[in-house]
């Protein structure tokens, strides 16, 4: 059977990555829709060719009437490319309530650990996604929207853990063509024309758009910026590494940097030091760049001793003459505390 674009980018894509090997396992995520459905055809045909085993990996989110016909769909393209399927059932919307959150994030959160369950079980060597050159443009410009940095704007990587993403290098055009060309069907999702979603949004009417009045080729150039950024990420991060590893140190459940260090330390590589060290004690989730720069706003004053700036997720940065403490926050009273920051006041910044 002649190859497609498709077939060669995901064969180069592993390649490069040197994932998966003969022997190994690899869990492939299937949602039913194009990029899945086509993701999982070309890594069944190579994995037959290369000796690697596949699992199809398809979570029911109970978000739909018809998500079961979903997965007896994802179930019969299993059998019919002769590969393991697994499945699976969450809460989204218990999820969404739970951790405050909209329905879209709740539903990542949930695969997300699905398929890490499921790769543990396997024993796989990796989690295949099917994101491609288009989900990486929306990315961008969803990320550009919110305010990003270099780090965030890099958006999705062709590797990250145990995540391995082959399709990043084809367009949603090229998907299209390896169905037809193979006469495989899909699943339509309604959901990805809600217009209240904000991928939605940037998928049906900015890029559009912009391709039309700026330049028809902005997908392409989307992506490349994103791997350029990812290049100077890279950098960026191992210098943050570097100055951590001098200023950081910890004491219980706080984190505790030397502020002559981030002082002295270019603003770039300050900022992810600081992002890191938030990373160690709580995690990210609801730290924006607002917060990074108030905190070097703060830290390069003349006076920061007892300034305490409240952080997403019940935690702190405290500042006393020499250092900065980050962790939960405490009650004491004998500090000032710094406004809140608020949503409008990110929006603004």
């Amino acid at each position: 059977m002649k190859g497609t674009f498709l077939a060669t980018a995901v064969r180069k894509a592993l390649e490069a990555i040197r994932t998966p090997c003969a022997g190994d396992t690899i869990v492939v995520g299937l949602s039913g829709g194009a990029d899945s459905v086509a993701l999982t055809e070309a890594m069944a045909s190579l994995g037959r060719d290369r000796g690697f085993k596949i699992v199809t990996a398809h979570l029911d989110h109970g978000l739909r009437p018809e998500s079961s016909e979903d997965a007896a769909f994802c179930r019969s393209l299993s059998r019919k490319l002769d590969v393991s399927f697994r499945t699976g059932a969450a809460d989204v919307r218990g999820r969404a309530r739970r951790d405050h959150c909209g329905l879209e994030d709740a539903a990542r959160v949930e695969r997300h650990a699905f398929l890490e369950v499921v790769r543990q079980d396997e024993g796989a060597v990796g989690i295949a996604v099917a994101h491609t050159r288009d989900d990486q443009a929306e990315t961008f410009l969803m990320r550009l929207l919110r305010g990003a940095g270099s780090t965030g704007l890099s958006a999705m990587r062709p590797r990250r853990g145990f995540v391995v993403r082959p399709l990043l290098g084809v367009s949603r055009d090229q998907v299209l063509d390896h169905l037809r060309r193979r006469n495989l069907p899909w699943r339509e999702d309604p959901s990805n024309r809600d217009l209240s979603i904000l991928r939605n949004r940037v998928r049906h009417e900015l890029l559009p758009y912009l391709e039309a009045g700026f330049n028809p080729r902005l997908r392409a150039v989307l992506s490349r910026t994103a791997d350029l950024l990812a290049d100077e990420a890279d950098v960026l991060g191992a210098l943050g590494e570097h100055l951590l590893g001098r200023a950081l140190t910890a004491e219980g459940d706080r984190a505790v940097l030397r502020l002559s260090t981030l002082r002295e330390a270019p603003r770039a590589v300050a900022r992810l030091a600081v992002r890191r060290a938030l990373a160690q004690v709580g995690g990210l989730k609801g730290i924006s760049g607002v917060h990074v720069e108030r905190i070097l706003s703060v830290a390069s004053s003349k006076d920061p001793s007892s300034r305490c700036l409240p952080l997403p997720g019940r935690r702190e940065a405290l500042f006393s003459f020499r250092e900065l403490r980050l962790g939960p926050r405490s009650e004491s009273t004998r500090i000032r505390r710094l406004p809140v920051v608020s949503s409008a006041q990110e929006a603004r910044a």
